[in-house]
Formats: structure tokens, C-alpha cells, sequence
């Protein structure tokens, strides 16, 4: 068996071993057919066991599977196979990457939670007979699972400890409440959940008290992956030129010019007031609580009228967005909500995503529902209405799953998929959206400080440029966050290392490629075509979406 450390040294070294010149189109057709999407940040199928063995037996094959690659030679396929074949390639690259290098598995106890997924089994629609079926699977998972972290957690990191601690404690509910309430609703055939509940339970109690006063025994742990990981992960997985010193330095760039267009704005609306006394009195304007939620769907509604009037994106397709309130066990893992998409038809034949958002509690203190309401003012939902929905996500991952190439098809990177939603606010404002609230523009050029904020943060944390506390430290002094806030938004960057990159950085790839295809275009250049061709193409690192569009157009790029 060939060690991790010989398959990091294949993809940082990209040397290949001598082509089969046999190998055709054919075969990699067959490879992409059989490829799965990865499990990227230690996110493993729920009813993995979690084992040691499992996650080396996972890096093993993502180095055959890199092997495998090397041994077809691109000069025999099509244009577009070449691009399959290099998507695949920095798809594999990452799982080597991450599988092989960076073992959050070793030190972030969130991942063996992955029960928490039941609650979603348990509220979506579909058959009962299947649903009990997978829940009895995930079920009996469990104390595996939980098991195996008791061993397997050799570090100790105290704000991962923290927020497993949170998670466990609240994912008590699922047993507490909604299992059994859902055995009662769904009659005799959901009663052989009962004993496998009870095990998973007692087994979750268990961990929380490993989590209270085994964990911290062990040696203390960081978060960061090292330079050396985290380049290779910008060259071999997002394809990008830059390393992590020159992306911080963009950042750092982009991130001053932006306070100066802030200041700017802000001089003329309020000759007196800086942009930071402007931007909180901005975040004192929002919904009332009891209305959150419908003021969510209302921008939603008001983004797609947007985009089919003035024929910005074609949306082909019967759907709708739902917003919701967000699960109770989620809500500590970011301080604003997230946005579940659509994998198939409903009942109706409508494909059905949603924007779950944190709801506003009553039992709350005082000071913690004023801090709620000021970080969801009427900006940040105007603006991030059309990052979510139309035309970003919620879009992009429909034309997704209508791509007829497999690999493109299911397979996603954030730094197209998450530049495209940052594209979507800049595109919005472009095009007039936010044209009779200049507080909303300002409110958009704010949230774009806080995206640039997140390229400094996650390549700052990563390569021990920045510790946490600079990190929450520049989000409240800097871009004007609440510390609860900040915390939440710097907890995702240390246990997902460049995915906060692609939001950013994406949209600044997106802007360069949609002048590049204007200047080719010329008088046939419109939105709707860009847009359109664009998405088409999949959701890949942008240097090969940019392949994939000028192939589209047949011509090779000047």
C-alpha cells in the first residue's frame, strides 16, 4: 500500500507516470462515470463508521484514482474531455489533500455528528417505509461512529471542543423530541426505531461527557493546515496561480480600496459621520421580528421579478424558493442561516430549494435580540436575497443539475459556486436593483468588505499569518461585525480551509472573464448570453470555466 506521504508528494511534485497511449476517450468516460463526489472536509456518507481505517482507505483510493488520470493521455480526447479530465483531476487532488494532509478527523468533533442529519430525513417528504429505513441505518451508525472519536481525537482544539459541545447537547432534541414524535405519526412500522434510538442516545450522552472532561486532557491542537498544504491546495485543487502570500496581499489591496469607496459613499451621505457610524445606523433599520421570515421571501420574490425582467438569466424551469426557519442543533454554526437547494422534483414538479434562516427567539435577553435584529437589517436581506437565490445558488445549482456531463453534474467547488453568489450582488447592483436605496448600496459595498475580509482571515489563519483573535479582531473593528457574529464566521474558515477564498476571489475571476468574453463578443455580447453559457458550463475552478465558455463559442481566446 502506497503511504499518504508518497500521494501528497504526487499531486505537490504533478509528476505523471508515462501515458498508456491505449487509453481513450472511452476510458475516461468510464472514470468520470464511476466518480462519486468527495467527501471534502472530512464529510463522510452518515452511516460511515468513521474508523480510522475508513478515512485511510478513502486517501488510498483518491492516489489510485490520481494514478489512474495520469495514465490517460489528454492529446486523444475533445476539447471538453480535456476539461473533464482536469476537473477531475482537482477534484482528486483536494481529497488527497485533505484525506491525506490536513485529518480534521484528528481534531474537530463536529465531523462524528453527522447523526444530526436525521432530522432533515425526518422532515423532508418521501416515503415512510424508506425513511425508516435510512434513519435505522444512521441510527445503528452511531455509537460506531461516536466510538471511534473517542479514539481517534488526539487533539485538542478548545473552540472545536466548544462547538461539538453545543451541537451534541442540542442534538439531544432529535431523541428527546422529534424521533419520537415521529414514531407516533408514522404508527407500528416505525416502532423498530425505538431500540436503536435509544442506543444512539445513550451513546451521545456518552460522547458529551467525553467532550466535557476526556478531550481536554489530550495534547493541545491548531486548526491551521501549514503553507505548504494550503498552496497546494490553491494550485492543485482551485488551480490558481496565486500562493497564499500573494492571495493574502490581493486581499489585504482590495480590502483597503473597498473602505475607501466606503468613505467615499458615506462623505456623501452624511458629510459628519464616518462609513462605520453610518453602516450602524444602516443596521438599525430591519423587519420586525414576528415579520423576519416574510421579509426574507419578499426579496427573494422581488430578485426573480428583477431577473425575468430585464432577461438577465433564462430559468427554463418550474421552481420556486422557500424561506424557513433553520433547524435548532444548526444555529450556532453560523450567525446568519444557510441555503438548502434543490435535488429533485416535489410532488408538483416543481424544483423546490430553501433559504433557512435563524429565527429570532423570545427567550433570548435583551441584548441578545437587539444584537439578533442588527445583523438582519433590510440591507443585508436586499442584497443577500439575490446571493442565495436568483439568480445565484439557487440557479446555479439547477443548471448544475441539468448538466449532461456526469462529473459536472455532481461535482461543485466553491470558488466558482460562492463567487457566482458574491457575482450575483455586484451583477444586482449593476443592473439597478438596489437603485432607490442608496442605504442598500451601501450596505452591499459593506458586505463585499466582509467577503474580502474572509480571503485575509482564511489564508491568515491557515498559514499562521493571523491567530483567532486577530481574525474576530478584524471582522468587528474592521468590517463592523458583532462579536457573537465575528466568532461564528471565523469558527467555519479554521474547520473549512479555503472555502471563505471563493466568495471574493471567484467574483474577481467571474468580472475578468465576463470582460474578456465582452471584448470577443463585441455587439452580440448580452448578460442573458454570458450568463447563460456561463452556468452551462458547470461549476468548476474558474480557469477551466473559462475554457469550457470560449469553447462554447468554438474560437480560441486571444
Amino acid at each position: 500500500m502506497r503511504s499518504i506521504f508518497f500521494l501528497l508528494v504526487l499531486i505537490i511534485s504533478g509528476c505523471k507516470t508515462a501515458p498508456d497511449k491505449n487509453l481513450d476517450s472511452e476510458k475516461l468516460n468510464a472514470f468520470t462515470e464511476s466518480f462519486a463526489p468527495g467527501s471534502m472536509r472530512g464529510r463522510r456518507p452518515a452511516a460511515d463508521p468513521l474508523s480510522d481505517s475508513s478515512f485511510q482507505a478513502a486517501a488510498q483510493l483518491a492516489g489510485e484514482q490520481l494514478e489512474k488520470l495520469y495514465q490517460i493521455d489528454t492529446a486523444f480526447l475533445s476539447d471538453e474531455e480535456v476539461i473533464d479530465w482536469k476537473f477531475a483531476h482537482s477534484l482528486v487532488s483536494g481529497r488527497v489533500i485533505e484525506l491525506g494532509g490536513m485529518k480534521f478527523y484528528k481534531r474537530d468533533p463536529r465531523i462524528y455528528l453527522s447523526f444530526t442529519g436525521i432530522s432533515d430525513v425526518i422532515a423532508r417528504p418521501g416515503d415512510t417505509a424508506n425513511k425508516i429505513e435510512t434513519i435505522t441505518d444512521r441510527l445503528r451508525a452511531v455509537p460506531v461512529q461516536l466510538a471511534n472519536a473517542k479514539i481517534q481525537l488526539t487533539e485538542y482544539v478548545p473552540r472545536f471542543q466548544e462547538l461539538s459541545l453545543f451541537m451534541a447537547e442540542n442534538g439531544l432534541l432529535l431523541f428527546d423530541r422529534e424521533l419520537p414524535e415521529f414514531i407516533k405519526v408514522s404508527g407500528k412500522p416505525a416502532e423498530v426505531l425505538v431500540e436503536p434510538g435509544a442506543a444512539a442516545r445513550s451513546a451521545l450522552v456518552d460522547f458529551i461527557r467525553f467532550l466535557k472532561t476526556e478531550l481536554p486532557k489530550r495534547p493541545a491542537g491548531t486548526f491551521a493546515i501549514g503553507k505548504t498544504l494550503y498552496d497546494s491546495m490553491l494550485r492543485h485543487q482551485y488551480l490558481l496561480t496565486a500562493d497564499s502570500d500573494s492571495l493574502y496581499e490581493f486581499a489585504r489591496a482590495a480590502f483597503a480600496q473597498t473602505v475607501k469607496e466606503l468613505e467615499a459613499m458615506a462623505a456623501v451621505m452624511d458629510s459628519v459621520k464616518t462609513w462605520r457610524q453610518i453602516a450602524d445606523i444602516v443596521k438599525q433599520q430591519g423587519p420586525t421580528p414576528a415579520r423576519m421570515i416574510y421579509a426574507h421571501q419578499v426579496w427573494v420574490d422581488k430578485s426573480k421579478d428583477h431577473i425575468l425582467q430585464y432577461d438577465l438569466i433564462p430559468i427554463p424551469w418550474k421552481e420556486r424558493v422557500n424561506v424557513v426557519p433553520r433547524a435548532e442543533y444548526l444555529r450556532k454554526t453560523s450567525y446568519y442561516g444557510n441555503f438548502s437547494l434543490a435535488k429533485a422534483k416535489g410532488a408538483d414538479s416543481v424544483f423546490t430549494s430553501e433559504w433557512q434562516i435563524n429565527p429570532f427567539e423570545e427567550q433570548w435577553d435583551e441584548k441578545r435580540k437587539q444584537e439578533f435584529l442588527k445583523e438582519h437589517d433590510w440591507g443585508v436581506i436586499m442584497v443577500t436575497a439575490p446571493h442565495e437565490t436568483y439568480g445565484g445558488h439557487h440557479i446555479q445549482g439547477l443548471y448544475q443539475m441539468h448538466n449532461p456531463r456526469k462529473i459536472r453534474r455532481e461535482n461543485g467547488i466553491s470558488i466558482f459556486s460562492e463567487g457566482w453568489g458574491l457575482y450575483n450582488e455586484q451583477m444586482m447592483t449593476e443592473t439597478g436593483f438596489f437603485n432607490k436605496w442608496q442605504a442598500t448600496k451601501f450596505r452591499q459595498l459593506q458586505l463585499r468588505l466582509w467577503r474580502i475580509a474572509r480571503v485575509i482571515y482564511d489564508t491568515g489563519l491557515h498559514t499562521e499569518r493571523m491567530t483567532y483573535d486577530e481574525a474576530v479582531k478584524l471582522m468587528t473593528d474592521e468590517v463592523g461585525f458583532l462579536p457573537w457574529a465575528a466568532q461564528l464566521e471565523v469558527d467555519a474558515a479554521t474547520a473549512s480551509p479555503g472555502y471563505f477564498i471563493g466568495y471574493y476571489t471567484g467574483m474577481a475571476e467571474i468580472l475578468k472573464l465576463r470582460e474578456d468574453f465582452k471584448r470577443v463578443r463585441g455587439n452580440d455580447f448580452s448578460l442573458k448570453d454570458f450568463h447563460e453559457r456561463l452556468l452551462k458550463a458547470g461549476n468548476m475552478p474558474p480557469a477551466l470555466m473559462r475554457e469550457a465558455l470560449f469553447n462554447s463559442l468554438q474560437i480560441t481566446e486571444e
